[in-house]
C-alpha cells in the first residue's frame, strides 16, 4: 500500500492553503452537496430508537453514503484535516469536563454521538470545500425539491389526518406539519431552502422562494417562521444593504400579516402575539412556548455558573440534576420540567450550556467572521463567484438567526448546513485574497519595470 502524499489541488479548485491528502480526485462533490441539503432538511425528522438513543434518518443515511463518497475520492483537503483535529480536541476536552462535571448520566450519549459528529463534520467540510460554483448554484434545484417534498407532506396530512395523530393539536389551530413533528420544526428546517431561492440571481427561483414562504404562512405558520422572516427582512435591509428587495419583501410580509389579521386575528396572529408577550413577561404568562424559551436562557446561565464556565460537555444537555431555575419550577407543576431539556430550547442555549464560555466565544467569532464575509461580498458585486457565496452567506444567516429562536440538536438543519456554508465561503475568501495578492505583486512589478526603463 502506497503512502499518502501531499500535492496541490488542480487549478479548477485552486486554493492557497489547501492540499489534497491521498490519491487523485476523480469526481466533484455535486452529489454530496445536494444530498447533504436534502438529507438535513427533509430526512432528519424521521428517526429510529437504538439502545435508548434516537438516531435521525439523515445520520443513518449520511454515514454509509459519506463512507462510500470518501472511499471513491480517496482524498481530503488539508483544511478538512485541521478542522477534524480541532473538533477532536474539543470532544476530548468535553469528555473530561463531563466526567468531572456536576452531572454525567448522559455520558453514554456523548460517547456515542461524538464520533458521529466528528465524521459528519469531516464530510460536510470536505463537501463544502471541494465544491465549485456550479455545484453551489445547482443547490437551487435541490432546495426546490426539498420544498416540494415538504408541501407534499402537508397535502398527505390533509388527506389522511389519522396518519399524523401527534399533530392533531396543531391541526385544531389550522396548522399543518406534514413530515415534521411540529410547525416550528417546519420553519427552521425549510427556511434555509427558501433563503437559497430568495438570493438566487434567477427571477424565477426568487418567485418560487416567495411563493414557498407565503405557502408556509398559509399552511404551517408558527412563531418561529414569523421570527425568521422578520430576521430575514432585517438581514437583507441592514447587513446586505439590499434596500429595494428588502423593502419589497417587508411590504409583502406586512400585507400578508394584515390580511391574516382581517381574515381571522384570533387564529392566525393571536398565538404569536401571546407568545411574544409571554417572553417579555414570563412570570405572568401561561403560554407554554414562552416559558420553555425563557427556560432556555435560564438554563444556559445556570449551567455556566455551576460548571464555572467550562460547560457540561458535548451533548450532555439534560443531564440530572437539571438546573434549578424559576421557569422549571413553574413547568414542574404540570409535570413538564423535562420539556426541551436536552435541546436547550434553542441552539445558542444548548451550545453555551455544553461548551461554556467557549460556546459564547464561538458565537462571537462566527458572527464577526460572517460580517467580514458580507463586507467582501458587497465590494465584489455580481458575478458567478458572488452568486455562490451569497447563497453560502444566506445559509450562515439561517444558522445564526435560528440559534436564538429554536433548535433541535446538532444533527438537524442548522449547524450542519452552516458547516458546508462556512467551508465554501472560506474557500472563496482564500481565493479572493490570493487574487488580490497576485494583483498587488503584478502591479509592483509593472511599476518597477517602468521605473527601470
Amino acid at each position: 500500500m502506497t503512502q499518502p502524499e501531499w500535492r496541490p489541488l488542480s487549478q479548477t479548485d485552486s486554493m492557497t492553503d489547501d492540499l489534497e491528502i491521498g490519491g487523485s480526485r476523480k469526481e466533484n462533490s455535486i452529489s454530496m452537496l445536494q444530498v447533504w441539503l436534502v438529507a438535513n432538511t427533509i430526512a432528519w425528522p424521521f428517526n429510529l430508537k437504538l439502545s435508548g438513543l434516537t438516531l435521525s434518518l439523515n445520520v443513518i443515511f449520511l454515514i454509509p453514503f459519506g463512507l462510500v463518497w470518501l472511499w471513491r475520492r480517496r482524498t481530503i483537503v488539508s483544511s478538512s484535516a485541521r478542522v477534524l483535529v480541532l473538533l477532536l480536541g474539543y470532544l476530548a476536552f468535553s469528555w473530561y469536563v463531563a466526567v468531572s462535571g456536576p452531572c454525567n448520566d448522559k455520558l453514554p450519549k456523548l460517547l456515542m454521538t461524538a464520533p458521529v459528529m466528528a465524521f459528519l463534520v469531516l464530510i460536510g467540510w470536505e463537501a463544502g470545500r471541494t465544491a465549485n460554483n456550479s455545484d453551489w448554484l445547482k443547490l437551487e434545484k435541490a432546495a426546490l425539491g426539498a420544498l416540494w417534498a415538504g408541501f407534499a407532506g402537508f397535502l398527505v396530512e390533509m388527506a389522511v389526518p389519522s396518519w399524523f395523530a401527534f399533530q392533531q393539536g396543531f391541526r385544531a389551530e389550522g396548522k399543518f406539519s406534514g413530515l415534521f413533528t411540529e410547525p416550528s420544526h417546519v420553519a427552521f428546517s425549510l427556511f434555509p431552502c427558501i433563503a437559497i431561492l430568495l438570493v438566487s440571481q434567477k427571477r424565477k427561483m426568487r418567485r418560487w422562494g416567495m411563493w414557498a414562504l407565503f405557502g408556509l404562512f398559509l399552511l404551517s405558520r408558527s412563531s418561529t417562521l414569523i421570527a425568521l422572516t422578520a430576521s430575514w427582512f432585517l438581514y437583507r435591509l441592514i447587513i446586505q444593504r439590499k434596500l429595494r428587495s428588502g423593502a419589497l419583501f417587508g411590504l409583502g410580509v406586512i400585507l400578508l400579516i394584515g390580511l391574516g389579521a382581517i381574515i381571522n386575528y384570533e387564529t392566525l396572529l393571536a398565538p404569536t402575539v401571546v407568545r411574544i408577550i409571554g417572553i417579555v413577561a414570563s412570570s405572568d404568562t401561561n403560554n407554554l412556548s414562552s416559558l420553555v424559551y425563557v427556560q432556555g436562557w435560564e438554563d444556559a446561565w445556570e449551567n455556566l455558573s455551576r460548571t464555572h464556565g467550562l460547560g457540561l460537555g458535548f451533548n450532555m444537555m439534560g443531564c440530572h440534576p437539571l438546573p434549578e431555575v424559576p421557569i422549571r419550577a413553574i413547568l414542574s407543576i404540570g409535570g413538564m420540567d423535562e420539556l426541551n431539556a436536552e435541546d436547550g430550547s434553542f441552539q445558542f442555549g444548548k451550545i453555551v450550556s455544553e461548551a461554556g464560555v467557549a460556546g459564547i466565544a464561538f458565537y462571537v467569532a462566527i458572527i464577526w467572521w460572517w460580517f467580514q464575509l458580507e463586507k467582501r461580498i458587497r465590494k465584489i458585486g455580481h458575478n458567478a463567484d458572488c452568486s455562490a457565496v451569497t447563497m453560502q452567506a444566506a445559509l450562515i444567516f439561517c444558522f445564526v438567526a435560528s440559534s436564538f429562536i429554536r433548535g433541535a440538536g446538532y444533527f438537524s438543519a442548522g449547524i450542519l448546513l452552516w458547516l458546508i456554508a462556512v467551508s465554501g465561503a472560506s474557500k472563496w475568501q482564500s481565493s479572493l485574497i490570493t487574487k488580490e495578492a497576485s494583483g498587488q505583486i503584478g502591479l509592483k512589478r509593472l511599476i518597477m519595470n517602468r521605473q527601470g526603463q
